[in-house]
């Protein structure tokens, strides 16, 4: 005679999912896409924050003063992936600098590299002056040691650095003098070189036969004056001061807090319609899950009372289907919670490529709370759509129905 497997109090909520398969499945696969919206939803959201904080802590400048019609092409590089070159070819950096209400200027100087060994489209080259500058330097100062020499380049995270820790730029090999931590911003695709460097690059452009810039504009050309203001100073009243000051009132004027706040605004409408999303489609969820569970009480009826039968008490009914549930909830959770995963984590330059909004992942510790947090809300949905039939067996009448195996 075959041994007949035992089932213990344990094992027997695992048994009891085990045997309606298909309503097993079905259930589980309500929690995979309510944890897949929930979680998803949450890293993507987390991710976006993130990223227009790095983006707020790189844009230490209160106004940019660019070349007249060029607002559109400098703003793409603070916040796009666009590459731009465009240029001054007067000293506007000193006469700028004169003007009421500027606390602190620099120049900086934009080149659009042809399409670069390191990278798969074109490079952002930035030139700076490390003497004056506010902007980039407090940030890049963690990541290399000493002065930015004539020659080298600091590369963003974005830029593959060849084995002899070089970068090739219009057919010329940069040495690296250091690699920047991910910003989920423009700038991770960009290199970045002290203004010395610049006349050198333009040479080497016009060698290629595709001059960035006329080479007899090589050392004076600047694509930008960056300006920190005074205090009590509005930005635009400073450009109004500048415009006096330069004489030039053809000027193009992009300011960076005018930019955060914009993308703060879009972030948040994407958040919230996010949130309204998982929101609608977590109550739909629930409706399923509370519908299959409180069907599921009537065909459970003599199941039940052989429990009865057995000396089964209320509480140990209440104790099998909540631990069904939370069984569903964990299976449901995990699952959702990979998919989610490696639908987003493997895919973050895409994703703000397409969202052409600052992006940048998230810390290892912060992934985990979450995965956590995500793990418990599945586990969560699944008790409360099982509230109902618990209540109906804790009832006197169903009890003593039970009871009798009816």
């Amino acid at each position: 005679m075959a041994d007949v497997p035992h089932i213990t109090l344990a094992k027997l909520p695992l048994a009891n999912l085990r045997r309606k398969p298909f309503r097993t499945s079905a259930l589980v696969i309500v929690v995979v896409m309510l944890t897949v919206a929930f979680y998803g939803g949450a890293l993507l959201s987390m991710n976006l924050n993130n990223g227009l904080n790095s983006m707020r802590e790189r844009m230490g400048a209160d106004l940019m003063v660019t070349p007249q019609n060029t607002e559109t092409k400098a703003e793409a590089l603070l916040t796009g992936n666009a590459s731009s070159t465009f240029y001054f070819t007067n000293d506007i950096g000193a006469e700028v600098a004169k003007a009421d209400g500027v606390s602190k200027s620099t120049v900086q100087t934009y080149i659009s590299s042809l399409a670069a060994a390191c990278c798969d489209e074109k490079v952002q080259i930035i030139g700076f002056n490390p003497d004056t500058d506010f902007v980039i330097t407090p940030w890049m100062a963690s990541q290399i040691d000493g002065t930015l020499r004539r020659g080298q380049v600091v590369a963003g995270s974005g830029i593959n650095v060849s084995t002899e820790g070089t970068v090739k730029l219009y057919g010329h090999e940069f040495p690296v003098a250091a690699q920047l931590a991910d910003t989920g911003t423009s700038l991770d695709n960009s290199v970045f070189v002290n203004m010395d460097t610049v006349p050198d690059i333009i040479s080497y452009s016009a060698r290629t036969g595709h001059a960035a810039i006329p080479e007899k504009y090589a050392g004076k050309a600047v694509s930008a004056v960056l300006v920190k203001v005074r205090d009590g100073y509005p930005a635009r009243q400073v450009a109004a001061n500048i415009a006096k000051a330069t004489g030039i009132t053809s000027l193009g004027y992009v300011y960076p807090g005018g930019i955060t706040a914009t993308t703060k605004a879009d972030l948040k409408a994407i958040i919230r319609y996010a949130a309204v999303f998982v929101v609608v489609f977590w109550a739909m969820g629930l409706i399923v899950m509370l519908a299959v569970f409180s069907s599921s009480m009537n065909e459970r009826k003599r199941e039940f009372a052989a429990y009865r039968i057995l000396g089964a008490t209320r509480a140990t009914l209440v104790g099998i289907i909540v631990k069904e549930s939370a069984i569903i909830g964990v299976l449901g959770g995990l699952i959702g919670i990979s998919c989610a995963s490696l639908a987003v984590l493997p895919f973050n330059g895409l994703i703000a490529e397409e969202l052409q909004l600052p992006y940048l992942q998230i810390g290892v510790g912060k992934v985990l709370v979450l995965t956590a947090v995500s793990l418990l809300f599945a586990v969560a949905t699944g008790l409360i759509a099982v509230i109902a039939t618990a209540v109906r067996l804790s009832a006197p009448q169903t009890y003593l129905t039970l009871r009798e195996g009816e």
